[in-house]
């Protein structure tokens, strides 16, 4: 079997690791947990990009097991949600992609009309969207259209301002599953969906965070409300 390296950007101790079993350690019960496997050490490095890797993988037998919530100097993402803090510089510091969004979908049964909205952090710049639609392919699919249409935005605006990476927080799996085609499409919706993130994927690192919807973190609260407000701009 190819060896892997396992990075976690965000998790109870950050740091690469060589085994599944050590990464896992890291990430089960953390929210906001990030992390990839990679086949090489130094792609690994890359996808940590500013984030302590302390825990190397040759340190692994050492300090891997390690899992207090203190052991990095650093604020995680995910601490950073858990805190509530308005403070975004945490998020710029610990997420290494240009752009970050939290988004959020809606829909307004009664008028029939989608609504997308969201937060892009950009450094300590923060930019609120709301966007509404009552296309009849939108409306069809309700909220899930408002989730895909806020991610495809925050997509749209990242390419055409010449950015090459953006996170997408969000609370609706299929913006993950259907962009990265873990999800089968089954209508035109997701299809074109599926479809244009995969062309903007060559152009554009895209990553993806889940976080739990109405929780109390302050962004994804934001976005909910964007979107909703996207409902009654028609």
């Amino acid at each position: 079997m190819a060896k892997k390296y396992y990075a976690v950007r965000v998790g109870h101790n950050p740091g690469i690791y060589v085994t599944w079993s050590d990464c896992e350690v890291q990430v089960k019960g953390f929210p906001g947990a990030q992390y990839k496997s990679f086949p090489t050490e130094a792609e690994a490095k890359a996808y940590m990009g500013n984030v302590s890797i302390a825990n190397s993988s040759i340190a692994k037998q050492r300090g891997a097991k390690k899992t207090s919530l203190g052991a990095s100097k650093r604020m995680s993402v995910g601490e950073y949600l858990k805190t509530q803090t308005d403070d975004i510089s945490q998020i710029v510091e610990s997420d290494p992609c240009e752009v970050r969004a939290f988004i959020d979908g809606s829909f307004d049964k009664r008028k029939g009309v989608v609504g997308s909205g969201g937060v892009i952090l950009l450094g300590t710049e923060e930019i609120e969207f709301s966007l509404s639609s009552t296309e009849p392919n939108h409306v069809a699919y309700w909220n899930v259209s408002g989730e895909l249409l806020a991610a495809l935005h925050v997509v749209d605006y990242a390419l055409n301002h010449g950015y090459t990476s953006c996170s997408l927080y969000y609370d609706y799996m299929g913006i993950e599953m259907w962009a990265t085609g873990r999800w089968k499409t089954n209508n035109s919706l997701t299809t074109n969906y599926a479809k244009r993130m995969k062309e903007a994927s060559k152009q554009l690192r895209i990553d993806f965070h889940k976080v739990k919807a109405h929780s109390g973190i302050v962004y994804n609260d934001r976005a909910d409300a964007l979107a909703k407000k996207g409902t009654l701009l028609k």
